[in-house]
């Protein structure tokens, strides 16, 4: 009886806990698809772009007495500099047809995949025109197929403003483009006041950037000055799912330090300089924007500065693109556009006076 007893309680025992293993299993297989759709997602759209409040930024403003020209500085790299870009032997295979002189507040540097050329001609018939101001240059690298070598001579002789280097053009080359587009700088236009790396698919605000530069800031430049949208905590990706993924080889940590995104990045010519110097020395990390604004800023104590206000959202840009004769709030900048809309900001750009004043205060 008692054995019987024994056998009802395993029993009922068993029932219970199946009873409990089917209640819990659908709550077990969520939590499972919700962090395998996050993990993916997460893989698939790269780099978190999570925010905190920055430390309070850090760069001087430069008077006519304070100013200094690059120049000096570049003539004291080592003899092999020039022709060395990183572990590379180098050369210029193609440079801008119109020197820089010292009336050059901006460079703009212009990261271009070869074939783009309708995202060249917008920006050059737009927010890139010609400017005693401003030297605005596209830097691409080398391409194999004899076409496009032939439509980029030809582009050249026509324009005269790109600057090509002696790399295969890829994604895994950035890192040498944007280095290539620093030491342009240092040896061909170092008297600019200031340096801005940018995309072929930004709009840059031209008339609110140079009021911008000479009166938010200084007609004469800053010190230790990195004007960005940072990110922080940003997780390194490792599945191979993900077109950002980095193996522990190539950077063994969890996170990657705080980094801008590259597709804007106002440099003052003394943080541009340390960065092409220490890029020039260091390792080679093919993601470009968190090895010079993250690995290389860190190593440099360079503090970067928000200007995330000062970017049109895509609502924004939207709203311009279907209703022109609004208003939005000043900006200096749009992102991931195509020709239409890079066209459609600069039509409402030049209808209206530039403020003299945008940004005056950060932080």
């Amino acid at each position: 009886m008692i054995g019987d007893k024994n056998v009802m309680l395993g029993r009922n025992f068993a029932m219970l806990e199946k009873r409990s293993w089917q209640k819990l299993l659908p709550i077990a297989l969520a939590l499972i698809t919700i962090t395998f759709i996050w993990k993916e997602l997460s893989d698939l759209l790269g780099p978190p772009t999570a925010s905190q409040a920055p430390s309070s930024p850090s760069y001087t403003l430069l008077t006519r007495d304070s100013a200094s020209s690059t120049a000096s500085t570049a003539s004291r790299l080592p003899d092999d500099d020039y022709n060395k870009l990183i572990d590379l032997s180098f050369d210029f295979t193609s440079l801008n047809s119109e020197p820089c002189n010292s009336s050059v507040l901006l460079l703009v540097l212009v990261h271009s995949s070869p074939g783009n050329g309708a995202k060249r001609r917008a920006i050059r018939e737009t927010w890139g025109r010609r400017d005693a101001d401003v030297r605005l240059v596209f830097a691409v690298g080398g391409v194999e197929e004899a076409a496009s070598r032939r439509s980029l001579d030809a582009e050249q002789r026509l324009h005269g403003d790109l600057v090509q280097g002696s790399f295969l053009d890829s994604y895994r080359n950035l890192t040498y483009k944007h280095v290539m587009g620093l030491k342009y700088f240092v040896y061909h236009c170092p008297q600019a006041k200031y340096v801005l790396k940018t995309d072929d698919d930004v709009f840059v605000n031209m008339p609110s950037m140079k009021n911008f530069l000479r009166y938010d800031l200084s007609p004469y430049g800053v010190g230790g000055g990195l004007f960005c949208t940072p990110r922080y905590n940003s997780l390194v990706l490792r599945s191979y799912r993900s077109k950002w993924r980095v193996s522990f080889s190539e950077y063994p940590e969890k996170f990657y330090p705080t980094y801008c995104p590259g597709w804007t990045l106002l440099y003052s010519p003394d943080v541009a300089l340390g960065l092409y110097k220490e890029a020039q020395i260091s390792e080679y990390f093919w993601i470009d924007d968190i090895h010079l604004t993250g690995t290389l800023t860190r190593r440099l104590n360079v503090t970067h500065t928000d200007i995330e206000r000062l970017v049109l959202s895509d609502n924004k840009v939207y709203y311009i693109f279907y209703y022109p004769a609004g208003e939005v709030a000043p900006f200096l900048y749009g992102r991931e556009l195509n020709e239409g809309q890079i066209r459609a900001l600069w039509g409402y750009v030049v209808k209206r006076e530039a403020p003299k004043f945008i940004f005056r205060k950060f932080g």
